[in-house]
């Protein structure tokens, strides 16, 4: 049981709101940015459940991906993508979901290909300029991040284009990512009339994603010159090394997520911790903007705790519990 303490706090800020007026307002594609923890287990995503992605731009389901079709990110063809490092926030979120035939399938970005190895693939256009999926990881006590994933060449078409692939990373949320040079891949794809090849990356990062509460990692093409062709991102695993020696202890999930909106107002915290601990004293602050500041009745432990607020929040204020861990 551990009875360390971090100087660290893990913010969580949650949205609270009820529809009390009808007011036309711009709705973003919904998306899923939770990080996901390797203090929970090494981070795979190999596509075969195909109820993942039922609509089109929307990655709801999918755990810590999404994927953006990267407009204006060049602006001519046949760029290498390892040069490509704008970090083209917020994006504009894309998949195409539900396709069944990448041969005939032109429109380029993002999709889903429910064929028999069902996969997520990329393709660049004119409007896509460099379309990617974004990974959202929390490294938090590890080190040595492994990436590993298949290219796959899923176009038979009579299209032969040069399809560059490349991985990027960032530490954080904004700013520009830095390129892995060994996880480049010249051209992605045979032709014309072929779709066999499948290219794997396996790569160590860099040590400043180590022991990270917010990497994101992108793997991203190009539009091409003359008609590009699908590849498909697969068999995607992300793995690191538990960092030596007395390791702090870290909040590895909660619910309602970080930036949850539409949350009940009678909802309660569950705060996850990537170990058992001893909490004493006073090592959570739950505050709002409207109703101030909460006690909560805790239970669970020594890994999960759960926080049931003295009083029920109010609608349209925003509340930020603060854990120190």
């Amino acid at each position: 049981m551990s009875h360390r303490t971090s100087h660290r706090a893990f913010t969580l800020l949650i949205l609270l709101s009820l529809l009390v007026v009808a007011i036309p307002v711009a709705v973003a594609a919904p998306g899923n940015t939770t990080y996901h923890s390797l203090a929970g287990g090494s981070f795979s995503q190999n596509w075969s459940d195909t109820s993942l992605i039922s609509t089109n731009d929307s990655w709801t389901n999918v755990p810590s991906i999404e994927g953006f079709r990267g407009d204006s990110l060049t602006s001519s063809t046949d760029v290498d993508p390892q040069t490509v490092l704008d970090g083209d926030d917020p994006g504009v979120l894309d998949v195409n979901a539900n396709q069944t035939n990448p041969n005939t399938y032109t429109t380029g970005g993002v999709a889903e290909f429910e064929i028999a190895d069902a996969v997520v693939a990329l393709q660049g256009s004119g409007t896509a300029d460099a379309p990617y999926l974004r990974l959202y990881l929390d490294t938090t006590g590890y080190e040595s991040i492994q990436v590993s994933y298949k290219v796959r060449d899923i176009d038979g078409s009579s299209d032969n284009a040069v399809q560059q692939v490349a991985l990027h990373y960032r530490v954080g949320t904004s700013g520009n990512f830095t390129n892995v040079p060994a996880a480049y891949i010249a051209d992605a794809t045979t032709g014309p009339s072929l779709a066999t090849l499948v290219t794997p990356v396996n790569v160590t990062l860099p040590a400043s994603v180590d022991n990270q509460p917010q990497v994101q990692i992108r793997i991203l093409t190009t539009n091409a010159a003359g008609s590009d062709e699908w590849v498909g991102i697969d068999d995607i695993t992300i793995s690191g090394t538990p960092i030596a020696g007395d390791v702090a202890p870290s909040v590895a999930s909660t619910v309602p997520a970080n930036n949850a909106t539409a949350v009940a107002l009678n909802a309660d915290i569950t705060v996850t911790f990537s170990e058992p601990v001893d909490v004493t004293g006073a090592w959570f602050d739950i505050t709002c903007t409207s109703s101030g500041s909460h006690t909560a009745a805790v239970s669970g432990g020594p890994t999960v705790f759960t926080l049931n607020p003295d009083v029920d929040f109010l609608a349209g204020e925003t509340c930020t519990g603060t854990i120190y861990a």
